[in-house]
Formats: structure tokens, sequence, C-alpha cells
């Protein structure tokens, strides 16, 4: 169907600006019809879902698809504009010679598939809007069903409470729907001083792509898809305890790298080996998502019973307790999470007036109490397995495995057995520090306990507290390190604040209750996500001391910005065969005027009864339709230096999903669009092995007329491209 017939099919219909759900949009029968290639289905979804506005972009029609999201209540427009190659002020495409492609031939048509930044969505489209780079989604097509995801903006991030994730899934999805072949892109996405290619390379193996199936297309400085691998691989096994080792020439990093380890692995419910496991970690709870670690353990329970791991841990209030649940992989509502925690402390308190205060319940007779009262047992499983160390009240709830029997057991404890236990964060963190463990806990303590005794009379001044601190220590050096590394070590369900007086503008100490579940999670576990990943980005990743596999294994990563992913050809139902149908040009025409490697063929869905002199039409229709060169070409033969005879059926003479060769005559070798890539193909011969333009700036020399990389010969950035 040409353009003219589409925008006439959408005039005559009722102007209709009814927005479809953004969250169900093209999921997969919800829109039915689409059962042929590419260049015919972006048609028919402009004729059936799209309406034609009254405005163009630089000449060239515009239709808008208006989506409602259930979740936010946005209503926004998905504009398709059908850019007209022969019409065009720039008819190559440069993302097509960066991604490999540049020796396709021009395509006829390409479709941009737009939704501007939310600023924008009542306002008609600049003339600008091909070039700028803050669409929220900017897709481009070619009608061969080769494209280019131009930009994604807010990933990671809210977008008018929309996040990046969910625009991926739409252009995943329309692109599915379509039936594309290949889409790349161009991963510069960054957070910050982060880019995001690198952090979840090492953390998840892949881009942030890789989550919708895009994997490794080419690499800058001639970085090879096996480089690339193994780049990733070896980074990801780094072990956290090598990590540690080999900054044990600077404190100060080891000191805050040692601390971040330590701050995740208490909080994790599985061992953190690997520097992987640590920032899938730290990012499964940046975005409170389930983190599935690859160590798997053979008693997930028993790890957060092990006494070792149990003498680190420190009770956290209920309301943190619940919250945290009801944040992790759990369909249940916070609520009803409550409620059962309740109802099980209830119990815990009435077993222990009956039996005494060291009694102990066994998680069978606790589920089968809860069981009169909760009739979902999973719900209880859950809680029940969930539960390590809370505090509620003035009472602390705790698990544990029972030497004797094995048995998992609960028990629940006044406040003043556990006063016994006091964490100090920093005696974790410093192990270069000049005094004894012993000789800091001892000290630590005793200025514990100033502070308690002081308690009732608010906030103690850091001067009064070396002062009656020095009456019993006498290393006043030892003094101010405790008193300098002492803020938020933790006792029952008090903590420790050192905070600057705004008034006298004195150093202060104060114990506080924990009670705000919130405040908790960001005091209590003393930790800035953000921060932290930002810390290792550029400490562990980008400054690793005193190895070169780092770095390069860094530098490979990084200029791996290339990404793609392939739409595998299939046949849409029993009745139907899909074949890519490529032209293969005469020896002369190779030889002389079509050195480049031949261009991809155009995809067919044909039944197969049909006859061979029948898919010649057919395929003739679709070469012209998709290809500039091609526009007057006649299909003579099919099949490669024999051909087939126009009269046997299809189904006997190619297989399904087949490759078949067309030849034939009129290919329009004198038209300048004849490769995507341009008429001129850089000579490329650059010592880091890349053989072909890959985006990064170029020197030429003017004598052999050969391209290298600036870098690789050393040239600045200011410096002449002429060597």
């Amino acid at each position: 169907m040409a353009s003219s017939t589409i925008i006439e099919a959408c005039n005559s219909r009722k102007r209709n600006r009814k927005p479809f759900i953004f969250e169900t949009f093209a999921i997969g029968d919800s829109i039915d019809g689409f059962s042929g290639p590419f260049r015919d289905n972006i048609r028919m979804f402009l004729q059936e879902f799209a309406t034609i506005e009254d405005f163009t972009l630089c000449g060239f029609p515009i239709w808008s698809t208006w989506l409602i999201s259930n979740s936010t209540g946005s209503v926004f427009p998905l504009y398709t504009i059908e850019e007209t190659t022969q019409l065009s002020l720039h008819p190559f495409c440069d993302h097509c010679k960066l991604s490999g492609w540049g020796h396709h031939y021009v395509s006829k048509r390409r479709y941009h598939l737009l939704i501007p930044a939310n600023e924008n969505w009542e306002k008609p489209l600049g003339s600008d809007s091909f070039e700028i780079g803050t669409h929220v989604l900017h897709g481009l097509i070619h009608c061969n069903g080769y494209g280019h995801l131009l930009s994604i903006n807010g990933v990671n991030e809210d977008s008018n409470l929309l996040s990046g994730s969910d625009f991926m899934d739409l252009w995943d999805r329309l692109c599915t729907i379509f039936k594309t072949r290949k889409i790349s892109l161009n991963d510069v996405s960054k957070k910050g001083s982060v880019h995001l290619r690198l952090l979840h390379g090492v953390a998840y193996g892949q881009s942030w792509f890789g989550k919708w199936g895009y994997r490794f297309c080419r690499g800058s400085y001639g970085v090879t898809e096996k480089k690339y691998e193994i780049a990733v691989q070896f980074l990801s096994s780094l072990g956290l305890d090598k990590i540690l080792n080999d900054f044990r020439k600077d404190f100060t990093e080891r000191r805050k790298i040692k601390q971040i380890i330590g701050t995740y692995r208490e909080l994790s419910e599985v061992p953190l080996i690997t520097i992987s496991e640590l920032l899938q970690f730290m990012l499964a709870l940046k975005f409170k998502a389930p983190f599935h670690s690859k160590m798997k353990l053979a008693n997930g329970d028993d790890y957060w019973c092990d006494p070792d791991i149990e003498e680190k841990n420190r009770p956290i209030s209920m309301e943190t307790f619940v919250n945290m649940m009801a944040n992790s992989d759990c369909r249940w509502p916070a609520r009803r999470l409550e409620f059962v925690v309740i109802v099980i402390v209830n119990f815990l308190k009435e077993n222990q007036a009956n039996v005494g205060r060291n009694c102990r319940m066994t998680r069978q007779d606790l589920r089968n109490e809860a069981r009169k009262f909760i009739g979902d047992t999973g719900l209880i499983d859950f809680v029940l397995k969930s539960i390590r160390c809370f505090a509620l009240g003035s009472q602390i709830v705790r698990r544990s495995i029972n030497p004797t029997t094995k048995l998992l057991e609960f028990t629940i404890h006044e406040f003043a057995k556990e006063e016994e236990s006091i964490r100090f964060p920093f005696l974790d963190m410093d192990s270069d520090c000049r005094w004894t463990e012993r000789k800091v806990k001892q000290a630590a303590e005793f200025i514990v306990k100033i502070l308690r005794a002081h308690n009732g009379d608010g906030a103690m001044s850091r001067q009064e507290l070396r002062d009656k601190a020095r009456t019993t220590i006498r290393d006043t050096g030892l003094i101010d390190y405790v008193l300098k590394s002492i803020n938020k070590s933790i006792m029952g369900n008090k903590i420790i604040f050192r905070s600057k007086n705004p008034s006298t503008k004195r150093i202060e100490f104060a114990f506080e209750d924990i009670v705000d579940a919130n405040r908790v999670e960001n005091i209590e576990l003393h930790m800035n996500i953000d921060q932290d990943l930002v810390y290792l980005y550029e400490t562990v990743l980008l400054s690793y001391p005193g190895s070169d596999s780092v770095s390069l294994a860094t530098g490979v990563v990084l200029d791996s910005k290339r990404f793609v992913k392939e739409w595998k050809l299939e046949d849409q139902e029993h009745q139907i065969m899909a074949l890519t149908c490529k032209v293969l040009p005469s020896f002369d025409e190779i030889e002389s005027e079509l050195t480049r490697p031949l261009s991809p063929g155009v995809v067919v869905f044909v039944p197969p009864w049909i006859t061979i002199g029948e898919l010649k039409g057919v395929t003739q229709f679709a070469i012209r339709d998709t290809y500039c060169i091609m526009q007057n070409f006649v299909v003579t033969q099919i099949g490669g230096l024999r051909g087939i005879e126009d009269e046997r059926m299809l189904s006997c003479a190619v297989g399904r999903d087949a490759h078949v060769w067309v030849r034939g005559c009129g290919l329009d070798l004198d038209t300048e669009l004849r490769y995507e890539g341009g008429p001129i193909k850089l000579k490329v011969d650059c010592i880091c092995g890349a053989r072909d333009d890959d985006g990064e700036r170029m020197v030429n020399c003017d004598a052999c007329q050969v391209w290298f990389h600036a870098m690789c010969t050393g040239i600045d950035d200011h410096e002449d491209e002429l060597l």
C-alpha cells in the first residue's frame, strides 16, 4: 500500500484520538493482522492504529497514536514519521555504517517512532526532532526491517512517573509485532559519571539493554565479541577478598571498600563472594527488586541461623522488618504481614509466661498455633522464614537452630538481656588501626557506659565525654580515635549519634531510640547505595592498583557500545512460508560496481502451493518496494546459477524459512543512493586491528589515504587530522 493510500485511508476515517492502554498496547494477540514483513506491517499499523496529523516534519507526513498509562494517568503521543529517502536531506544512514550495515542498499523509506519529552506532549513536533536526543523514545526502522534505537531517556529513572524500562518494553513489543529483523543501538547511557554498560556488564554479564535481548554487535578500537566476553567474565569474577588484598597499600581506599563490602555482606541472605554478586545485590536493594545470587546454599534457612553470623546480628524494629518483607518478592500487603508478626509475638509471650524466661518454641509448634488464627499457611511460612532478629517494644524476637535437635526455634527476650551486646561497626572496617581490637573495644564500651549514665540529661559534648573518659583511659589518642569512629554504633534498640550542635557549633554525642522504620533503613544500615556504587565504580573498576589486566578489561567493556537484537524469521501459520529473497548480481556487476558485501534480501510471506513463477512476481514487487537501486528491477530467475523451473510448486522446491537466490536485470547502477554507508567507504587499517569506521575520532594519512584512530596514533583531539 503506497503512502498516499495510507493518508487517504486515515483521512477518510473519523478523526479519533481515543488513547490505547500503554501497559497492554502491542502485547501478543492484542493487535491482529500483522502477518506480513515489516514494510507491510508498519503500513497496516498506520492505517488501523494511527491518525494523520495536520502538520508535517520536514515535509514528511506524521501519524499519532495516543497512549494512556493505567498506573499514572499520563496521556502521551507515539508519533510515526514516514521519511522518503529520495526526498530527504540526509539520505544515507550513519547508524547503519557504524553498526556494520553500511553495505545495505539504501531503503526507499524509513520510519521514525518517537515519543517526545513530556513537556512537548501537547505540542507539534519541532523541525529539529530528528536530531535532538531528549525524546523519551526515538527509534528509526528502514523498510527492509533493519533499524536503530536512537534514544531512550530516563533509563532507570522516572519520566513523568513512567520508567525507562516501561518505554523499552513498549519499544520491544512494537518491534516484535512489526516483525523487524535487527535493531542496533549505541549504548552511551550514563548516570552521573557511571557508564551503565560497564556497571551492568560487571554485575550481570550484559548491558542494561541485555534484559531485552540486545547482544554485542561491534566494538571500537578493534574490540571483538570474544574480547568483550573475556573482559566481562574477568571483571565479574574478581573476588572481594582479592580486591581488599590488592588495595592493602592504600589505607584510606581499602578502609572504605571494606566498609562497603561488610555492610552489604551483612544485609545479604547469601554469601557475596565476587564483585558481580556484590553489585547485583546493591542494585537489587536500590531498585527494591528480588536478588537472585548465583551462589546457592544447601539450606537457605540455616544461613540465617548460623551461630557465628547470629553473633553479628542486631535487632531491627518491627516496622522495619515488616517493610523489608513487603518490599521483597512478596505477594501479601504490609498490613497482613504485620498481623501475622503480632500473632507470633503474642504466642511467644504467652509461652514465656507459662514456661519461663528461657522458653523456646519450635517452628512447627509456632506454626500450628498461628494456624488457629491465620488460614493462609503460605503467609505464615513466609513470615517465619523471614524472621531473623527484630524488636517490638522492649522485647526482641530471635530465630536460631537448636544445636542438639537441629530444629528451628524462636525466642523472645527483654532488652535488658540484649544490652550486653554492643556493635561497633568501625571495628569491622579498620584492620590497620594501631591499637588492638580488644583495647579499642574496651575503650569504646567504657565511653558507652558514660553515655548511658548521662542519657537522661540529653546530648553530651565531645569535650565533656573526653574528659570523663580520661579518668580511666590514659591514652588520649585512643580516646580521640574512638570518639571519631563510634558514630552509629548500636546497643539494643538505641543508636549512638555524633553530630554538631547548630547553636554551639560543638560536637555532641547522644543515645537515640530506633523507632522510625525509614530512618532505620537509611541510618541503622549506614549506607548510601548511590554513593557506594559510584565509589566502587571509580575506585575498583577505573582505578584498580597495580593491575593492567583490570584496566585493560575495563577499557574493552567501555569500548563496546554497539549492541544488536535479532528477531528470527518464523512462519506465521502452517499455510504460510516465510522466505528471504536475496538478489545475486551478475559477475560483472559484482566485480566492477557492487564491490561491497551483498545487501540483505527482502522478506516475503507466501502460501506453499504457489509456483516458482508466481513467486517471481511477489519477489519483484517486494524488491522494488524496498530498495532505491532496484526501482526497475526485473526478476528473471529464482535460484542460483541453474535456477528453478517456473512450473514447480514452491513447497517442492524450497523449505520453510529458506534463503532464496534471485537473479534478474535492471539494477540502477547510476543512482547515488546505492549504499546506506554513503558513496565513499573509508580505508581503515589501524594498529588496534580496526578495519571499519567505528565512530571514534580518526585521522587520515595524506600519503596513503588510510585512516587511523587518533588515540592509537597518539594525536591529541585538538591537533590536525592529517598525518
